[in-house]
């Protein structure tokens, strides 16, 4: 009997011990492995000096930036993952050493005016014709019409009854050039930054109230006017162009 019980002891102590090390081993693996690759992602953080900042409106460069692992559960929305897709730009906020950069601290998208351009507003009564699928961070061309537009309008339908290709800056030869066809409409920017695209009650255009998700199939609203990134010589030109009465044709290239 007493035989019996001490193998039963060195059973249970056998046991207990395989169970002690399998429970070390995962914690090890967890905390080694587990927690630091499978739980974690890879981000790009800011290097700043202790004490200090990077004021808004920085031009960020390599020796700014590091790349760190940090558990998804702390991983902001649209976080940067790549030194390379910040490198040389813009904050838009002060930054403080170890921030997580997202393209909402950072002008990814280089909507932020540099010192010599500035954000003009277009307004509505100036618009001959602008998409209705126009969102913020789109391309435009800027094409200059003459306030009495009615002869564009007639020419356009006249080409597509035809079968003539009405693209902007495309010849019926296929060629590009800096005119719509048959309109009398002259290029006057192309790829200009859209910033904001406003609707008639000041609100921005989105797909819909979670953001631009679905492709431009909805919006928020009925797109009114944009305000675009402009160079000021060419901001002043446009304006002077409005005054003259000419009306600006607004087609996204992009």
């Amino acid at each position: 009997m007493s035989l019996q019980r001490r193998h039963l002891l060195k059973r249970n102590y056998f046991f207990a011990f395989l169970i002690l090390i399998t429970g070390f081993g995962g914690l090890l693996g967890y905390d080694l492995y587990f927690k630091p690759y499978v739980l974690a992602q890879t981000v790009v953080k800011v290097k700043v000096a202790d004490g200090n900042f990077l004021p808004k409106n920085y031009e960020l460069t390599a020796a700014d930036l590091y790349l760190d692992s940090v558990q998804t559960k702390d991983i902001p929305a649209g976080v940067i993952t790549d030194i390379r897709k910040v490198e040389h730009k813009i904050t838009n906020v002060n930054l403080t050493n170890g921030s997580i950069l997202t393209d909402y601290l950072i002008d990814v998208s280089e909507l932020e005016p540099t010192a010599d351009e500035g954000i003009f507003p277009i307004p509505k009564e100036g618009i001959y014709a602008i998409n209705g699928s126009l969102r913020s961070r789109d391309k435009v061309d800027i094409y200059l019409v003459e306030g009495d537009s009615r002869n564009v309008s007639t020419a356009r339908e006249h080409n597509a009854a035809n079968g003539i290709d009405n693209s902007p800056g495309v010849s019926n030869d296929g060629k590009e050039t800096g005119e719509l066809p048959d309109s009398g409409a002259s290029l006057f920017l192309a790829g200009a930054t859209v910033n904001y695209v406003r609707s008639e009650d000041n609100n921005d255009v989105l797909d819909s109230e979670h953001g631009n998700t679905n492709n431009r199939f909805t919006s928020t609203g009925k797109v009114a006017s944009p305000e675009l990134k402009l160079k000021k010589s060419d901001g002043r030109r446009l304006g002077q162009y409005l005054e003259q009465g000419k009306k600006l044709w607004i087609v996204r290239v992009e």
